[in-house]
């Protein structure tokens, strides 16, 4: 029952918590920030706004089964691994018999499925590989996606020309910017190059936030990805930070 769930409303949920974080960069403190921020949009779509049942009864003997959200944080990906945002199929929930939300003891492949992550990531690199390699084993469904959304914001408040503005852009060169720019070795790295059409199924968006530096003027506030270069967006219209994002994600 995918079909429930339309994309379109996804994307623009999304959409709306980046515009958000774009605006207001400060309204997150950490990855678990924009997780709750992306839950609190995403459960405003109405047919994840409901409980769906399931086949876990609530007695022996019952009739009567337990319900779940098909929307859930930190779900089992398999191997020990978890996701940071899914949304389930209403079809595979009915089948969930473990209060444990699985089937069988299975997790549930879910329709979509999101990881997230800012500059607190140790190794952008190593997250994003890893990233990529959950959303492309776990988003299995036909109508399916997996969404890819890393944010950096900068907090250095040294100007335009000093050494230290220079060491600071070398840096998110370094640890953000390439991880990106190399995304294509590390897909093939993540899934291995003859799985790397499962890619397609994961939407990838990676904007970096020029938060405050001691001058009047900054240029490029906010630069997306668009997969081969940081395209500078005005931040102070929100139709084009909303075509942007809603392009990487179509």
């Amino acid at each position: 029952m995918e079909a429930n769930i339309n994309k379109r409303d996804i994307d623009e949920a999304v959409a709306d918590v980046c515009i958000q974080i774009i605006k207001e960069p400060l309204s997150y403190f950490s990855e678990a920030d924009v997780q709750q921020m992306l839950v609190e949009e995403l459960r405003k779509i109405k047919p994840i706004s409901k409980l769906y049942p399931t086949s876990v009864r609530k007695g022996k003997d019952s009739k009567g089964t337990f319900s779940t959200s098909l929307l859930h944080r930190e779900y089992g990906g398999g191997e020990g691994k978890r996701i940071d945002v899914v949304i389930l199929d209403p079809d595979d929930a009915k089948k969930i018999n473990d209060p444990n939300l699985t089937t069988n003891k299975k997790y549930l492949d879910p329709v979509y499925a999101f990881e997230l992550g800012t500059e607190k990531t140790a190794d952008a690199f190593k997250h994003v590989r890893n990233d990529l390699g959950k959303l492309s084993k776990c988003v299995k469904k036909k109508n399916g996606a997996g969404y890819l959304i890393h944010f950096y914001k900068d907090n250095t408040q040294a100007r335009t020309g000093t050494n230290r503005r220079k060491n600071t852009e070398e840096k998110i060169e370094r640890v953000f910017k390439q991880a990106f720019n190399d995304i294509d070795i590390m897909t093939k790295q993540a899934i291995g190059t003859e799985q790397a059409n499962k890619y397609a199924n994961v939407k990838i968006l990676a904007i970096l936030l020029r938060t405050y530096r001691d001058q009047k003027k900054i240029r490029g506030k906010c630069r997306i990805f668009n997969g081969q270069k940081w395209i500078p967006t005005n931040i102070s219209r929100d139709d084009l930070l909303r075509k942007a994002i809603l392009k990487q994600l179509a």
